[in-house]
């Protein structure tokens, strides 16, 4: 049998314990690039509405997600500056991309008449858009019925 660094042969325990260790280091490492890479979101407000109701709780990609984005799918962005949502605990808006216009994202809400969107405010610079949404986790209704797609 092959000899490891401390001279012994190397027996089923020892492969048991390497075993163990790199499947320790595996699930260790994909906490840290999850905890790096998704975060979960609320959705505040009835702009989204039927696609996403006030109270889910959606999953967002917040590293490379660049290459993904393009008219259809669903970001979660910061709002152009001195451009301020009055009726969210948090400036994070979450909005469809309509159009993506010489390199800035066109972002709309399903609901206009509800939504503050590019209507109002003009297309984005990159840097506002912060992550991709994956999926709802969580619906705001008890049932989990849906008027939207699951998302």
């Amino acid at each position: 049998m092959p000899a490891l660094g401390y001279g012994g042969a190397v027996d089923g325990l020892d492969l048991l314990i390497l075993g163990a260790g790199l499947v320790v280091a595996l699930v260790v490492g994909a906490m840290v690039v999850g905890r790096l890479a998704l975060h979960v979101v609320g959705v505040h407000g009835d702009s989204m509405t039927p696609t996403f109701q006030h109270g889910d709780q959606l999953l967002v990609l917040r590293r490379w997600f660049r290459r993904r984005l393009r008219v259809g799918v669903v970001v979660v962005c910061l709002p152009p500056p001195g451009v301020v949502i009055t009726d969210a605990a948090t400036q994070l808006m979450v909005k469809r991309v309509a159009a993506m216009p010489d390199g800035n994202v066109h972002v709309l809400g399903d609901a206009p008449r509800h939504s503050m969107d590019s209507r109002s405010f003009g297309p984005l610079t990159p840097d506002l858009v912060r992550g991709l949404v994956l999926r709802r986790l969580r619906s705001s209704t008890p049932d989990g019925e849906r008027v939207g797609p699951a998302g």
